[in-house]
């Protein structure tokens, strides 16, 4: 049994050997080819001359009426404004994508200024509750107290607007006036 695994290594190694004998010999020869093919090409290059081939290249003319470059000139004119059009309509496109984006964005603005203003609300109502107390400490007089109470009583009073995305500066000014001249009526 070991000399029939003897002889079976030794099969393969010659195997192997003769393979790679094989292989050596076949790359050489295809190198040998390739050399011929490539020194042949080179023959034919170094034949063909430029000079002549530009000097027998020939031209064919071409004859258009005018009918047809009038066809053309309004194929091209035809071509121009429906790239325009298009033009047009992706920059329509790109405004409206661009307001809804702005739109969006002040929705998020609205929504995260409500909670800010509460929480500012509710931290400042321990001081004003702090403040009536030392008022009430120093004695003031009833009149100037009650006066005083009152304005530390008032709310404050936040209003919050949707603007359309098609409304206009000049409305939006308009309405910011409106609100400004109601809040000074209301004092």
């Amino acid at each position: 049994m070991a000399g029939l695994k003897k002889l079976m290594f030794w099969a393969t190694v010659a195997g192997a050997a003769a393979a790679g004998v094989s292989y050596i010999l076949k790359y050489k020869e295809y190198q040998k080819e390739l050399e011929g093919e490539f020194k042949d090409f080179e023959d034919e290059l170094s034949d063909y001359k430029t000079e002549d081939a530009t000097a027998n290249r020939k031209y064919t003319a071409l004859k258009s009426t005018t009918d047809e470059f009038v066809t053309a000139a309004k194929d091209t004119a035809n071509s121009a404004k429906g790239m325009a059009s298009a033009a047009k309509e992706m920059l329509k496109d790109v405004a409206n994508i661009i307001t809804d984006n702005v739109s969006a964005a002040g929705d998020v603005a609205k929504d995260n200024a409500k909670p800010l203003f509460e929480k500012a609300k509710s931290s400042v109502e321990p001081v004003v509750d702090k403040a009536k107390k030392q008022l009430d400490k120093f004695g003031k007089d009833s009149k100037k107290s009650e006066v005083v109470e009152n304005d530390l009583d008032s709310d404050v009073e936040v209003e919050f607007y949707e603007m359309d995305s098609d409304e206009d500066k000049k409305g939006l000014a308009q309405k910011i006036d409106d609100i400004l001249e109601n809040s000074t009526d209301k004092k």
